[in-house]
Order: structure tokens, then sequence, then C-alpha cells
């Protein structure tokens, strides 16, 4: 069919040879190469293609907002507030999965996930890296976080990933803001989620798009644009952990579309040469605050993340490469980047 595409791991290695860069062989590359675009699903400024291939991770995953809710795993702050650690501890005997952009609510300020991370059955304290998303509170009744089931979205997430700044990571939820119309002493990103007009907004969106995994059963992940752009890439290691992630995920794609003017269309044939060239990119691994291994991807065209587990995927996520908004040349190296200080 011509609207399928399966980029094969082959092409994935001829490009890295054609660019001049070393290929490294990883479940996120090798995952990258075998993924199918399918045909879109769009509402508006939104189009969102659905992304197939082998599954081949656990399914037993809990979710972190499922697992707080739940009293499973408990969040506090660090000491007493540090902006960019809180304490996590799962007291469960199931692994719980958290993916980068998930936001805990409370305490002295709402933080977003800086990485994936697994959280293994019996974790004790871990101090995981976060973000904050509001900027404007740092005071709290109490030192625990809850959770209301929020995702920063697609432009927040890359903004944190790919700068590493706590102030980039502030700036870009102002950005939200005020593309939507939403004020708030505190400037927390879940506002954005609970103010009546955005709501409003949102409510086509979703009618529209939620039941995208229903279409594409065997689905694992979505490649997201908005108008010609492309905002990010999420792939799973099942389709199951993909449906159960799906409802925050579409909320969070819904805030980027909201929030931008952005027009035209992304076509199958360009989401798939974006995927092709990612598929190519260079990899680092390093161990994270949990379960598995974190690998950084950074090709010419993208860069992101995976979580692997046991040799296996759990979550990856892709971002375009862009010029610096300030317009001071190109995005500085992946390596480089990830030698700043969180402020």
């Amino acid at each position: 069919m011509k609207n399928l595409f399966s980029v094969a791991a082959v092409i994935a290695a001829a490009f890295c040879v054609a660019a001049g860069q070393p290929h490294v062989a990883s479940p996120a590359t090798n995952r990258l190469a075998q993924l199918t675009v399918r045909s879109p699903s769009g509402y508006e400024n939104l189009t969102l293609f659905p992304l197939t291939g082998p599954a081949s991770g656990s399914t037993s995953y809990r979710l972190l907002d499922e697992a707080i809710r739940s009293g499973q795993v408990k969040v506090q702050e660090k000491d007493g507030g540090q902006v960019n650690t809180v304490r996590m501890n799962n007291t469960g005997k199931t692994y719980v999965f958290g993916m980068a952009g998930e936001i805990v609510s409370g305490a002295k300020q709402d933080r977003m996930l800086q990485d994936d991370v697994l959280l293994p059955p019996g974790s004790g304290w871990l101090d995981v890296p976060v973000f904050c998303t509001e900027h404007g509170r740092w005071t709290g009744a109490t030192m625990n976080f809850g959770t209301k089931g929020y995702m920063a979205s697609g432009k927040v997430r890359g903004k944190a990933s790919q700068t590493g700044s706590q102030e980039e990571v502030w700036a870009e939820v102002d950005a939200a803001h005020e593309g939507l119309g939403v004020a708030t002493p505190s400037r927390a990103f879940a506002k954005v989620y609970e103010d009546k007009g955005a709501q409003e907004q949102a409510q086509p969106y979703i009618e529209k798009l939620d039941g995208l995994p229903a279409l594409f059963p065997g689905a694992i992940g979505v490649a997201v644009a908005v108008g010609n752009q492309i905002v990010c890439v999420d792939v799973f290691g099942s389709p199951e952990l993909f449906q159960k992630m799906w409802p925050k995920l579409l909320r969070s794609y819904v805030i980027d579309a909201m929030q931008s003017r952005a027009h035209g269309k992304m076509t199958v044939k360009q989401v798939q040469q974006f995927i092709r060239s990612a598929a190519g990119a260079q990899v680092t691994s390093q161990p994270t605050v949990g379960a598995g291994t974190l690998q950084r991807l950074s090709a010419p065209n993208a860069s992101g993340s995976a979580l692997v587990f046991k040799k296996t995927l759990v979550h990856l996520d892709l971002f375009p490469e862009t010029n610096s908004d300030r317009g001071d040349g190109p995005a500085p190296r992946l390596d480089v980047r990830r030698q700043r200080t969180l402020e």
C-alpha cells in the first residue's frame, strides 16, 4: 500500500555510512528502523501519524500517576525543596513507568520528570531529576506530591530534552500560557489544562482523535505534526503501553496545536524521511536512577532519548533539531548540551 512505509535496518545503516557517521546498533535505533508510518488522522492544524512495528517490551508496567494515586509510589521534596530533584519511593511489587514530561503536582511547586524512569519494586528512596513547571510559587502546606495525570506539551518536552535548561523550560511554559491566553500568578503549566476556555477549545480535538489507537490496534507510537512541522515522535515497547499512555499524550499534543498558528500539512513521505534519518542516530548510554539504561540519540535532523530495560525498549522520544529561537546559530551538539548545569 502506498500509504505504508517500513524503514529497513539496512537503510538506516546505509544512511550513516553515506553521512560519514558511525552507526551503533541499539534497541532504540533498531526500533526506529522497523517502524511503519500509517495513514494519519487529524483535526484543524494537528496531524497524528500512527506508527506500527514489532512489539518487544513488557506490558506489565504500572503508570506513575496510577501508582501515586494508589499510594504505591510516594513522591516528596528533597531536603525541604530542591528545584531540580524530587524523591520517589516505589513500595509495591510491580515496576512503575514514568515518562519524561509527566507532571507531579503540589509540594512547593509542580515539577515534570526530566527523563523516563522505571522504578523497580521496593526501590527505596531515589533522587529523580526534574524540571519545574510552576515558576511563580515556592511554598506549600506539605512536602508531598500528588498527580492530576498531566503531561507537559511536546514543545516543553523538546526544549527540556535539547537544552537541559530550567530557564528554557520556564520560557516554553510561559509561551504556552501566552499562546492560549491563560493568566495565572503561579505560572503553572497545569493551569493550561484547567482553564475553561482552553478546555472548550481542546474538546473538538479530543473527540476527533481519541479513537486513534482503536483504528490501529497494533500501533506502538505516533508522530505528531502541527501544521507543516513535526513536534515530536513517541514510540513504546508495546501497543498496550502506548494505549495506556494515550489519553494524557493526546491532551498534551492538543496543547501544542492550540498554541500554534502553523499552517500546512506534513505528508507520510516527510515523516518517513524524518524517521529514516533519525534511525541513523549516534547513540550514547548512561545509567538511570531506576531500572534499565537511558540512551541519548543524536542525528542531524533530530535528537531524543530512549529507556531500555533488559535489552528491550520501554519508550523512545524524538524532537526535531532547530536553530535557536534567538537566531544565534545552530543548536549545540547533544553531548555539549548535556554538560550544562541545571539552574
